[in-house]
């Protein structure tokens, strides 16, 4: 599945859950009360209308639609500079990391590549996290939260430009986090 593709698909589950959700929660729910139906038949409408949207919401919400590397000048000269880059990419390496959002809007994360640390979280939805503390301790209180989880998926190279290039930092991430755990 291409990338426009796979977001349009989760884009369009999230928004038919939510009208889902609105139907069941705002629509059912309170003509069962009205009717002064049993509690439990209420409980099980608001369910339906939950629990969909609560397991897609929990589901996608860390699948990255896109990375795009910020790259220094030298190293978009030619392919070989490009790959010298990214074999020894430094941590400080720019990255903006596209997502849908709740609704399904893009939201874009911009991350340095040495914040990045895999790991194996949410029944393995997650394979890369950042702390985001001192990101969420500076913004306002109206701000979204940072995000703090990714799951950036790899091997599909014919749907991406330079596929490879993120299977380098990759490599790069998982060394460098077997370093700091031995050490």
């Amino acid at each position: 599945m291409g990338i426009a593709r796979g977001a349009i698909f989760l884009s369009v589950l999230k928004l038919t859950t939510i009208f889902v959700f609105v139907f069941f929660c705002i629509v059912a729910a309170p003509s069962y009360i009205i009717a002064n139906e049993p509690l439990y038949r209420t409980a099980w409408v608001v369910g339906c209308g939950v629990i969909p949207i609560s397991y897609v919401v929990y589901c996608t919400s860390p699948f990255v639609t896109s990375i795009r590397v910020r790259l220094p000048p030298f190293a978009r000269g030619s392919a070989e500079a490009l790959k010298r880059f990214a074999r020894g990419a430094p941590p400080t390496t720019p990255l903006d990391v596209s997502m849908l959002s709740f609704i399904g809007k893009p939201r874009v994360s911009s991350v340095m590549l040495g914040e990045l640390r895999p790991v194996r979280r949410r029944f393995g939805l997650v394979n890369y996290s950042r702390d985001a503390a001192a990101i969420n301790a500076k913004r306002k209180w109206w701000r979204f939260r940072a995000v703090r989880e990714f799951n950036i998926q790899t091997g599909n190279d014919a749907r991406v430009k330079a596929g490879w290039v993120w299977r380098d930092f990759a490599g790069a991430l998982e060394k460098r986090n077997q370093e700091k755990t031995t050490a």
